[in-house]
């Protein structure tokens, strides 16, 4: 009978949210844990009811001494079923360390780097499906709560976003757990989940326990008002995409919000306005909190040159008609009377500044669905148009970059000058270059003559990392 009810919620969520057409490929994340294997074992019975495909994926994180144990499980699970396993290896704790982040985020980001790869080989259309289920839906809400959020954060885990669709979103664990029991399906635990180490486990391990003990349907009522925040979110998202070309001006570095067309607005859109300038500066959502739009909104109170920090280097600072939101020069120090040596850069590979950071750089075809990167230190340029060899240097005496489609330059001292770079800071800025022609004034901004157009054939993806940081 809970097998039937289990199916069926996954069955309504399916055709609610249009997760799939017929003819699909499902390109499945299967960690050998109890989620994905249900997953995996649900979608494979309800291939033919809705005529699609499956293609497991599975990543070794070389992370315990169960993850060889694990991918072995995963592929005969797989092989008994006939469902094709592709398998992928990352020493995770090295990958982490290597990009400035976290285990777990490092983790994730090899995940769905290694899915969109799988979905991308896929003969036809595809979705990607991952074992996200209820009670992970309630503890990613209240752990924004917790941290401080406003309503996007409410909103939780979304059924559905792009290409990533979350079939159990509507099953509580201990559904899945009663499935797999019921069908007898082994499954291996991650002991680290079991651990209070982390804020997320002892949202899972302790307060969903005691406020089960309040209401016993505590976590899908928890779960609904997620679904509730998303509906409201997406109201409000649209009416700011209506409102902002009268309040936002975009700038080269950053934003400006007009003051009278933006007091013009409720103060619940005058919020979502804010969040929306601070996520197109930083291009990250992450971190971005209600303290901040809390702060920004103060600024209208405030007189002209009133400034704050904000994460990612931004800052924003009062002006005579608005509040503008930028990002903060990032002046790199090379030791006292020392100079930077102009550094070869490697194309592809990474090229390390010492003392400073690293430059990441890839070589890709143009695709047509790629997406320009918001990110301050990840851009994409034309790679058929730079012109000799790139190094990484200190701006010099005769730099300049192209400052229009028309081709005109622009001095490199004059571009600081119109965009008030403090003068004692205008020679610890990093920039890559071919000679004097500048290709990118690190942090800031690219040439215009490298830009990605729609003749654009070959990519130069860079990402530049300072040391000891991760940077958006």
């Amino acid at each position: 009978m809970r097998e039937e009810n289990l199916l069926a919620k996954v069955r309504e969520t399916m055709t609610q949210f249009q997760m799939l057409n017929a003819g699909d490929t499902v390109v499945i994340g299967v960690s050998g844990g109890p989620d994905s294997i249900c997953l995996l074992d649900v979608l494979d019975r309800l291939t033919e009811e809705f005529a699609i495909r499956l293609q497991a994926v599975h990543v070794n994180h070389m992370l315990r001494r169960e993850a060889q144990e694990e991918e072995q499980y995963v592929e005969e699970f797989c092989r008994q079923r006939e469902i094709p396993c592709r398998i992928f290896h990352k020493n995770i704790k090295a990958y982490a360390a290597e990009k400035g982040w976290s285990i777990e985020e490092a983790g994730r980001n090899y995940r769905y780097a290694c899915f969109e790869q799988v979905l991308k080989q896929i003969e036809g259309n595809g979705r990607i499906a991952v074992a996200h289920h209820q009670n992970d839906c309630a503890e990613t809400m209240l752990f924004h709560i917790i941290r401080g959020t406003g309503m996007k954060g409410m909103a939780g885990i979304l059924a559905v976003r792009g290409s990533v669709i979350r079939p159990l979103i509507r099953v509580s664990r201990q559904e899945i757990l009663q499935y797999l029991e019921e069908h007898s399906l082994r499954y291996y635990i991650d002991a680290s989940n079991a651990s209070d180490d982390y804020s997320r486990n002892r949202i899972r391990n302790q307060v969903l326990p005691i406020l089960e003990t309040v209401n016993t349907q505590a976590v899908m009522h928890i779960a609904n008002a997620t679904e509730a925040a998303e509906e409201y979110w997406r109201y409000v998202e649209a009416e700011a995409e209506k409102a902002e070309p009268d309040c936002v001006r975009n700038l080269e570095d950053g934003v400006l919000l007009l003051e009278q067309s933006f007091r013009a607005h409720a103060v619940l859109l005058q919020k979502h306005l804010i969040y929306r300038a601070m996520y197109r500066v930083s291009g990250t959502a992450k971190n971005l909190e209600q303290v901040h739009v809390e702060q920004i909104r103060y600024l209208f109170e405030r007189q002209t040159g009133k400034r704050i920090s904000l994460p990612y280097n931004m800052v924003a600072f009062r002006t005579y008609d608005g509040v503008r939101i930028t990002t903060e020069i990032h002046p790199v120090k090379t030791g006292e009377g020392e100079e930077m040596e102009p550094v070869p850069v490697r194309v592809p590979g990474e090229t390390r500044i010492p003392g400073i950071g690293s430059l990441f750089c890839r070589q890709m075809s143009m695709q047509s669905d790629i997406e320009i990167s918001k990110k301050r230190y990840t851009k994409l340029l034309d790679y058929d148009k730079i012109c000799g060899a790139l190094s990484i240097r200190m701006p010099q005496t005769g730099d300049y970059l192209v400052a229009d489609m028309q081709g005109r330059h622009k001095k490199l001292a004059r571009y600081f000058i119109d965009n008030k770079i403090p003068r004692d800071k205008r020679a610890t800025i990093p920039v890559l270059a071919s000679g004097h022609q500048v290709y990118w004034i690190i942090g800031m901004r690219i040439s215009e003559d490298v830009k990605v157009t729609e003749e654009t054939r070959q990519l130069l993806q860079i990402e530049f990392q300072f040391e000891g940081e991760r940077n958006g």
